[in-house]
């Protein structure tokens, strides 16, 4: 009886890593065998099976996708992606709540290249990340969206106008009544001297915080219980920025500049 054709991508790992392995190119039975530390033995059963399901075919010692190999293959490694980015060893993106992301930029995360998830001291929380700082130093440009208040947030951001020429920064009511209340002098400085621009987003934000910089993103996320937990996501990549200011301008476009303090 003929396997079905999930079960020839999914049941085996070995079939699995032929296939991805063949993305590059033809490959000869040796580099085959080596890449997957097998034997020819063991590796033969399942190049048959992949041939008689017309993904591979065979060229004298050599290997390749078909046609039908390679339109299933890029879709299987889109899904895998996928597949262990929500769902991973770890389940980051699976246990916090990230429903703030538009559904097309949910769908692009895979894509976005390499991620890690980092713990956070209590002590740390509001201490700068001399490492992503340094990339915003590099790139000349830092875009922020934040429900927290950094408790010397006028330092901090003078400080970072001192290298960087376009900071831009998102904040919630909630922020910007703290700032009115209890920082008034110091909100008024950035307005008025132009060093940073403030925007005004009117709902909740449903997350602690989204950082740009360079080829970064750092996200603080709330869990599905709506709790702040001390780990930080950061994703890195060529691809990074693209996808970044696309988030960000959907909460600018959303929001209202703050020119001055009413």
């Amino acid at each position: 009886m003929k396997k079905q054709i999930t079960d020839v991508l999914l049941a085996s790992e070995k079939r699995k890593n032929v296939l991805l392995l063949l993305q590059e190119g033809s490959q000869e039975m040796e580099t085959l065998l080596e890449e997957l530390d097998t034997s020819r033995t063991a590796l033969l059963p399942q190049l048959k099976i992949l041939r008689e399901n017309h993904l591979i075919a065979k060229s004298d010692d050599s290997y390749e996708l078909t046609t039908t190999g390679k339109l299933i293959t890029d879709e299987m490694e889109k899904f895998l992606r996928t597949a262990n980015i929500f769902g991973g060893d770890h389940a980051y993106l699976g246990t916090h709540y990230i429903d703030f992301i538009p559904e097309d930029l949910l769908k692009k995360i895979p894509g976005l290249g390499s991620y890690q998830v980092e713990d956070i001291s209590i002590n740390e929380f509001f201490d700068t990340d001399e490492e992503f700082f340094e990339k915003a130093v590099n790139s000349h440009y830092w875009f922020e969206i934040t429900s927290t208040l950094h408790p010397t947030f006028h330092d901090f951001y003078v400080e970072m106008t001192d290298y960087i020429t376009e900071v831009e920064i998102v904040i919630n009511r909630e922020v910007y009544e703290k700032l009115k209340k209890d920082y008034y002098e110091e909100f008024k400085e950035l307005i008025d001297l132009k060093l940073v621009s403030f925007y005004l987003y009117p709902e909740e934000l449903g997350f602690i915080s989204f950082t740009l910089s360079s080829e970064s993103i750092k996200f603080k996320l709330l869990t599905k219980e709506g709790k702040p937990d001390n780990q930080k996501l950061i994703f890195s990549g060529p691809n990074v920025f693209g996808w970044g200011k696309e988030l960000f301008e959907h909460y600018k476009k959303n929001s209202t500049p703050i020119i001055e303090i009413g």
